[in-house]
């Protein structure tokens, strides 16, 4: 109850001329975190006064902020985490209001749609063109090349509807349809590009003898799933001078600082530096771990 009160006077004290009791009172609601974001919420609903209104805002926007930002430590610290679950936290920055169970209704349709055509009879070639098929011809996923710095090509929710999106963003949404499969698909970094490698070590070994690659192919996003050799990987790397980051997949938190890394890039060209800072906010928490 007294909790209560308290804030009840702060926010008959939010509109106060007074600067330095401005900042005492905002300082008292963000000190008092997350927990009071529906009352303010409901305050800002409620507020017919301009300036009230505007230091609502901004007070809600550093608490969701600090609350965005707890998320991603908890999801950083987390035993078992999923790389959706990171990304849709990323999302966040953008759409503060994101809904996850759509989320994932739209992505477990695509998987259904992949899953009635797969068996266990067919080679992993033919898995992956069945999972190309769907995923690039029915479902018309592709890079956005118009606008390839548009932030919206790194948020998942702007990625299920528009169906366009860029390297990573594209790579990651497959990626994590093809876990749902059981499928052995792994990103692979190689410089600041995103290859995705089907990791069978013993066939490899089988058709290639005993110091193949462990990965039987590999699979270019840029070119809708185009199947790439292991030699013509080589050649592509020591043709762009670039290295492969390791011989093991990409981490979660190695993914989600990739897709936020590139989201910062885009608020960056697009001149938004709040959202930047944001996502820099992110990241920080991401290279900490």
């Amino acid at each position: 109850m007294e909790d209560i009160v308290n804030i009840d006077t702060l926010l008959a004290l939010i509109d106060d001329r007074d600067q330095e009791v401005f900042f005492a009172v905002r300082d008292k609601l963000i000190e008092a975190g997350p927990a009071i974001l529906p009352v303010l919420e409901y305050a800002l609903s409620t507020s017919s006064n301009l300036l009230q209104h505007e230091r609502l805002e901004l007070i809600i926007n550093q608490l969701k902020l600090s609350k965005l930002i707890d998320k991603t430590e908890q999801w950083v610290m987390a035993e078992e985490k999923t790389l959706l679950d990171g990304w849709i936290l990323g999302s966040t920055i953008h759409y503060p209001s994101i809904a996850p169970d759509k989320i994932d209704v739209l992505i477990q349709k695509i998987v259904r749609d992949i899953w009635i055509e797969i068996n266990d009879s067919l080679t992993s070639i033919e898995k992956v063109s069945i999972i190309n098929h769907v995923y690039f011809e029915m479902y018309h996923f592709g890079l956005n090349t118009p606008d390839i710095y548009a932030p919206e090509n790194c948020l998942i929710n702007n990625l299920l509807v528009s169906r366009r999106g860029n390297l990573i963003s594209l790579s990651t949404l497959y990626c994590i349809i093809a876990q749902s499969l059981n499928l052995p698909i792994h990103p692979i970094g190689i410089g600041q590009y995103v290859i995705l490698g089907y990791y069978e070590p013993e066939i490899s070994k089988e058709v290639y003898g005993e110091n193949a690659d462990p990965y039987l192919f590999y699979i270019n996003m840029e070119h809708k799933g185009a199947i790439v050799g292991a030699k013509e990987l080589e050649y592509f790397v020591h043709e762009n001078k670039e290295s492969i980051e390791n011989s093991t997949p990409l981490s979660k938190e190695t993914m989600i600082k990739k897709l936020l890394i590139s989201l910062k890039q885009c608020y960056q060209l697009r001149g938004d530096e709040e959202k930047a800072v944001i996502t820099e906010k992110l990241l920080e928490k991401l290279r900490k771990y």
